[in-house]
């Protein structure tokens, strides 16, 4: 494997970046978009261990730590959902410029921002496939205050979540026309039943892929349950990248 770590400039800020390619580069890539104050590892390191078999594959990847997030520039009270959208579109298009043939994952928050990167007109014919992991479409946020929460240990503003109910995941979903494998855990405790069968159910009329995790939370998901995934993800992206 190559490894290459660097920061990136992207709207004044260093953008902390890990490509992973495999010795004989095939001109794929996954790029990986972590969730809500998550890092490029991704929950249980599960980017970390889907980028080695993926390497094993033939695949590249490329891991990033969000604006605000991680060992990226920006604190973390000051995250925005746009920027994750617009970090996401940006290394999109670099990698289709480069020659490559480019599919999105997401994970929670990184899902839904992946979505809605991949179905902007100047991408949603380019991006080959995008795995869903757990997204949030929050289509039912109704907080238009911009106060300051806290979770963990870390305070962000609220206007992150406004940002994603207006840009639109179901409209976005509608319009994305390449491939989807969507995977949610049978018992998610943070994505409501009514947005998580919602979603389900578009994804099917789509006559999309769609995994439940019997028994899984949102994350993360037990380690044998994960292999499992990592498998049928290897399998899907070989057939539509």
């Amino acid at each position: 494997m190559n490894k290459k770590v660097a920061f990136e400039l992207i709207s004044d800020k260093k953008i902390f970046t890990i490509l992973s390619e495999p010795e004989h580069s095939q001109k794929k890539i996954v790029i990986m978009s972590h969730g809500f104050r998550g890092t490029s590892t991704g929950p249980a390191r599960s980017f970390v261990n889907f980028t080695n078999i993926l390497i094993k594959h033939g695949f590249s990847t490329l891991r990033f730590d969000q604006p605000n997030c991680g060992n990226s520039d920006g604190e973390f009270l000051h995250v925005s959902f746009r920027e994750w959208v617009n970090t996401i579109t940006h290394f999109a298009n670099k990698y289709i410029e480069a020659g490559y043939q480019v599919a999105l994952l997401g994970q929670s928050m990184g899902a839904t921002a992946s979505l809605i990167a991949a179905s902007q007109a100047d991408l949603k014919s380019k991006i080959k496939c995008v795995l869903l992991w757990v997204p949030d479409p929050k289509s039912d946020y109704d907080n238009h205050s911009d106060i300051i929460a806290e979770e963990n240990g870390e305070k962000y503003h609220m206007t992150f979540w406004r940002e994603a109910k207006e840009m639109d995941f179901f409209k976005c979903l509608d319009l994305y026309t390449n491939s989807l494998h969507l995977v949610y855990g049978e018992k998610d405790k943070y994505v409501s039943d009514n947005l998580r069968l919602k979603t389900i159910q578009k994804v099917k009329d789509k006559n999309q892929k769609v995994t439940i995790l019997k028994g899984q939370d949102h994350s993360p998901w037990e380690y044998d349950v994960s292999q499992a995934v990592f498998k049928e993800e290897i399998e899907f992206l070989k057939k539509h990248i």
